[in-house]
């Protein structure tokens, strides 16, 4: 189904209910919806052609463990303003990821949310935890089948969807509209810079009643706080 320039439908999944501890979780179908692209312009940087190499780096974990490692720069997440950077690397998410019980389905995809963060200036952990809620930590039909992580050109339950060559290109697409029609001032969705702000446009449907932007800054905090308890040394 192809999008119109100016407006796009917006339909987003039920809830996944999210907690801080080892819990499991229910695959679920991700139906966000995003609009077509346009050449932006983000912190001085022109924003370029999408790249769809996907980083298939064999990554070992770390801890705080390893006494040498010393984290580069200060790591950080904040709900009201998802534009600063989170300073994370590939190897580092990808441990985080693999330590959070149901997120080792996508710790494959840890070099992606850095590239989106890096190319396009959406924090890393916002675009995992828009991922882990919509495509159910990326084992959803529509992730595994057409790597479409978030829903992209889904209308409807029956609406078949964006199909992209890889779950990388589906993330950094998702992030670049993010970037351009959200996150911009004078983008078409601006509403702000918070996960809140994003939600009223990006998922109006899942507000207040089903907490949509609850849930996505619970599973970024989540992941911020895996990360704390592996490298910041107490």
């Amino acid at each position: 189904m192809g999008l119109s320039k100016e407006v796009v439908s917006l339909m987003c999944l039920p809830i996944l209910m999210v907690g801080f501890s080892s819990t499991s979780y229910s695959s679920i179908e991700d139906n966000t919806r995003v609009n077509s692209m346009k050449s932006i312009t983000i912190n001085e940087n022109k924003v370029e052609t999408i790249s769809n190499n996907q980083d298939t780096k064999t990554i070992q974990l770390k801890s705080n463990q390893d006494k040498d490692y010393i984290p580069s720069q200060i790591v950080t997440y904040e709900r009201d303003n998802i534009t600063i950077p989170s300073n994370i690397t590939k190897e580092e998410m990808h441990n985080v990821l693999m330590n959070y019980h149901g997120a080792s389905t996508m710790a494959h995809l840890s070099g992606a949310f850095v590239d989106a963060e890096k190319k396009y200036g959406v924090n890393a952990f916002t675009m995992a935890g828009i991922v882990a809620l919509e495509s159910g930590f990326a084992t959803s039909r529509r992730a595994v089948e057409d790597n479409n992580l978030t829903g992209y050109e889904v209308y409807s339950d029956d609406s078949e969807g964006r199909l992209f060559s890889s779950q990388y290109e589906s993330i950094m697409q998702t992030a670049r509209h993010l970037a351009l029609n959200y996150l911009t001032k004078g983008g078409t969705y601006y509403k702000g810079v918070s996960v809140d702000a994003v939600q009223v446009n990006y998922c109006p449907d899942e507000g207040t009643d089903k907490n949509w932007e609850g849930q996505v800054n619970d599973l970024a905090s989540v992941f911020l706080k895996i990360y704390n308890e592996l490298y910041v040394k107490k």
